[in-house]
């Protein structure tokens, strides 16, 4: 092959990769991976996030210990008073022990599902899209179960709602 012809094979090879990724395939999405992973609630009970399919998702990862995450629970829990009308669940995975958070769920009382992760919710957080290891961290699924947006740090109730009506 000419030095001209395999030039010009490379460059039809990368303006076809442009294109490619330009234009993704109209194939259906399959459920995320994340769907699969299985955490348990303050009861012991397993819960999958494929629970929650069909509906847009906000899973947030925090702790007790982290001031940023106790002042933005009641913008979750008016998130998820509204979520009748707009289809949303929110859903938060603390990053400590049981007792811990059972401890401080006596005093602040919440009105959404709370799953245990110890310290795999930080590898989990990571693989979600968490480089900084922020908590609290936000992360936005659609009804597909595709993850749409993430936000590092504490968040406000207007943010959340803009975050969920933009998708």
């Amino acid at each position: 092959m000419s030095p001209h012809a395999t030039i010009g094979a490379a460059i039809i090879a990368l303006l076809l990769g442009l294109f490619s990724h330009q234009y993704p395939s109209a194939e259906t999405h399959t459920a995320h991976p994340f769907d699969k992973i299985t955490l348990s609630d303050l009861s012991d009970t397993p819960h999958s996030l494929a629970d929650w399919a069909g509906k847009k998702r906000v899973i947030n990862f925090w702790a007790t210990w982290c001031p940023p995450c106790r002042k933005e629970i009641p913008a979750l829990i008016a998130l998820q008073n509204n979520s009748t009308t707009n289809n949303v669940q929110v859903i938060s995975i603390a990053i400590e022990d049981k007792q811990s958070v059972q401890s401080f769920l006596k005093d602040y009382p919440i009105n959404f599902p709370v799953l245990i992760a110890g310290d795999d919710g930080i590898t989990l957080s990571t693989k979600m899209g968490n480089r900084a290891n922020a908590v609290p961290f936000t992360v936005f699924i659609d009804e597909d179960g595709v993850i749409q947006k993430t936000h590092a740090g504490e968040i406000s109730l207007l943010e959340l709602q803009e975050l969920i009506h933009t998708n």
